[in-house]
C-alpha cells in the first residue's frame, strides 16, 4: 500500500519534468525501499515476490505508457530495474555476509 502511495503521489507531482528516466530513478531512491523493506530476513514465497515485482512492473508500464508484457521486462532492463527475486537475492547474500562476520 505505501509503495502505491508514495507512486502516486511521484506520478501525480512530476507530469512536467516530461522524463521518464528521472521519474524511474525516483521511484528507485523512495518506491523500492518499501518494497524491500526486510526482505533479506523474512522467508518469502514465491507468490509473494511475484506479487511486489507486479508492483513494480505495473509502476513501470505507466511511466512508459506500455502495456505488454515484454516490453515492460525490456523498459526494465534498459533502465536497469532487475526483477525483485535478483535484488532480493542480492540483499539476503549482503545481510548473511554482515550477520557472519559480527
Amino acid at each position: 500500500m505505501r509503495f502505491y502511495r508514495v507512486f502516486n503521489y511521484l506520478y501525480a507531482k512530476i507530469p512536467g519534468a516530461n522524463s521518464e528516466l528521472v521519474t524511474v530513478e525516483l521511484m528507485k531512491s523512495y518506491c523500492m525501499p518499501f518494497i524491500l523493506y526486510a526482505t533479506e530476513a523474512l522467508p518469502l514465497s514465491n507468490r509473494i515476490i511475484s506479487m511486489l515485482n507486479n508492483c513494480v512492473s505495473k509502476a513501470t508500464a505507466n511511466f512508459f505508457s506500455v502495456t505488454h508484457r515484454d516490453n515492460i521486462m525490456s523498459v526494465r532492463q534498459l533502465v536497469i530495474l532487475p526483477r525483485l527475486t535478483e535484488i532480493i537475492k542480492k540483499r539476503k547474500h549482503k545481510f548473511m555476509d554482515r550477520l557472519l562476520q559480527l
